[in-house]
């Protein structure tokens, strides 16, 4: 039963540009027998949230593979906003803009193409949001491994490593069960006003208000598909974990 938000309509902005540096065409390069967008556009049809969702991208090829979906696409995204260099922001500002979406008629779902953020996640965002009245945001997050944690990063200069903050690398114990847990934002799905989505400036200010939600994705639910080397785990995982996420 799909649940109705009084006045204002549910939209579902996917975004996704053709070119990849690393993965040709990822986004429909097949994954476990299937395009890679099919299974994001599978579990959002699924979870019969939305009122509205809208694809943007500068893709012909994606565009062909999406149509037989009927969702909408208002046209090929400008090149200017679909360079690796591209700030995501200014696409949802173009897509608001030219579908006359505001804060007065819509909420926003963000998705970024990923299989594994299931239907289920999506109603479980999606309320969240409601419970909250619909303030703030709701975004995906994801524990931070003992080893990973800010205070053990550095850069590399002149072959000296350069920690970020030495102080806090000095206090570090030594069992990683004697740390505080960690936490990081992810961003492949996040509820919030079109004001807030339109510009990475308000959208960071907002984060870091208390009056936000959080999706924990577990080890399973979050990969980045940036290499051939992830492709290949995440493909196994998922053909492990199939059933769990549909």
């Amino acid at each position: 039963m799909q649940i109705e938000v009084p006045k204002k309509k549910k939209i579902c902005l996917i975004c996704c540009r053709g070119g990849s540096k690393t993965i040709k065409n990822k986004n429909i390069k097949f994954f476990c027998s299937k395009p890679l967008i099919y299974w994001s556009i599978n579990n959002i049809l699924k979870s019969k949230v939305f009122d509205r969702i809208i694809l943007s991208t500068d893709s012909k090829k994606i565009v062909k593979f999406v149509k037989k979906f009927k969702i909408e696409i208002p046209g090929l995204r400008p090149k200017k906003l679909a360079t690796s260099k591209s700030n995501q922001f200014d696409t949802h500002k173009y897509i608001f803009k030219k579908l006359n979406i505001n804060d007065e008629n819509s909420i926003v779902c963000v998705y970024n193409n990923n299989p594994f953020i299931s239907s289920h996640l999506i109603v479980k965002s999606f309320n969240l949001f409601k419970k909250n009245k619909y303030r703030g945001l709701v975004v995906d997050a994801a524990t931070v491994g003992g080893d990973y944690i800010a205070p053990k990063q550095f850069n590399i200069s002149k072959n000296k490593i350069l920690y970020f903050n030495k102080k806090q690398f000095l206090r570090i114990k030594l069992n990683r069960q004697a740390l505080k847990k960690f936490y990081t934002n992810i961003y492949n799905l996040r509820w919030g006003k079109p004001s807030v989505l339109a510009n990475f400036d308000k959208f960071k200010e907002q984060i870091i208000k208390n009056n936000n939600k959080y999706i924990f994705l577990k080890k399973i639910q979050n990969f980045d598909l940036d290499d051939a080397e992830d492709w290949k785990i995440a493909e196994a995982v998922f053909k492990c974990n199939e059933k769990k996420f549909f």
